[in-house]
């Protein structure tokens, strides 16, 4: 018997067209998406990202030909909300469908964040010369609620790199009847977990007992073995594999307000 099982797990065009690798700055790079609103088009991204520029100025775009400058004008979210609207002169990428909304989502759903680790960029290219974008997997852990219905934090069990901050977060509704992707949320930050910092001792292959290693005292780096001794006094943060992302929600009213695009 041959059973056709529809695909679930494959991120649709009308989301992986419409992400666009940005440059804030000289250095400082992000991902962006775009979304339509009333027919107009819009950049969303996370604030932070444009951090430090006015409410009118140049960002850089990702092309096949090298960065693309791109002047824009800036609409930003009322804190702590870390999303940012930007408006361009002209249509950057195709409008396909893409419903701005977490209608649906749920705690336990399957989603996808969808940018550019550390602004990496493979030659793949899409309409308009923008690299494709990489799709990380994560699932929805916990919804946070802002206080006076401002919005809402959406916190995804999926690890988040530098470079992913202003992706979408994706998602199938399953009441829908429809295949395409919605975007529900922009990913932020992710949640980081202080830690001492050890000294640490290089030890022999035998002297590695599985106690020590239950009771995580022995740690491996480039095939050599450790064991961890006293605090140093410093702390790192590494990340806990929860990453942060803001419901999308709080961009419509910000876009309403300035009926701008083009």
């Amino acid at each position: 018997f041959l059973y056709l099982v529809p695909c679930c797990a494959q991120v649709t065009s009308n989301a992986l067209q419409r992400v666009l690798l940005i440059r804030a700055g000289q250095s400082r790079v992000g991902t962006a998406f775009t979304i339509d609103v009333d027919g107009r088009q819009y950049i969303v991204t996370a604030k932070h990202t444009v951090s430090g520029l006015g409410d009118e100025n140049i960002i850089s775009l990702s092309k096949s030909g090298g960065w693309s400058p791109l002047r824009v004008k800036i609409f930003r979210c009322d804190d702590p909300v870390d999303i940012a609207v930007l408006v361009p002169p002209s249509q950057l990428t195709p409008d396909f469908p893409l419903d701005p909304t977490s209608k649906g989502l749920a705690v336990g759903a399957d989603v996808f964040f969808v940018g550019y680790p550390y602004g990496h960029v493979t030659s793949v290219t899409l309409r308009g010369g923008y690299p494709m974008a990489f799709a990380k997997k994560a699932t929805v852990s916990a919804f946070d609620p802002l206080p006076g219905g401002t919005g809402m934090r959406i916190y995804l069990d999926g690890y988040n790199n530098p470079g992913f901050s202003g992706s979408p977060v994706v998602f199938r509704d399953p009441s829908g009847s429809g295949s395409l992707y919605k975007v529900a949320a922009v990913l932020v930050a992710f949640q980081p977990e202080g830690g001492p910092v050890r000294e640490a001792e290089d030890i022999p292959p035998q002297q590695m007992t599985a106690q020590a290693r239950a009771e995580s005292r022995i740690v491996e780096f480039e095939r050599r073995l450790f064991r961890l001794g006293n605090k140093t006094g410093d702390f790192v943060a590494p990340t806990t594999g929860i990453a942060v992302s803001y419901d999308i929600f709080p961009a419509w009213p910000l876009i309403r307000r300035h009926p701008i695009g083009t």
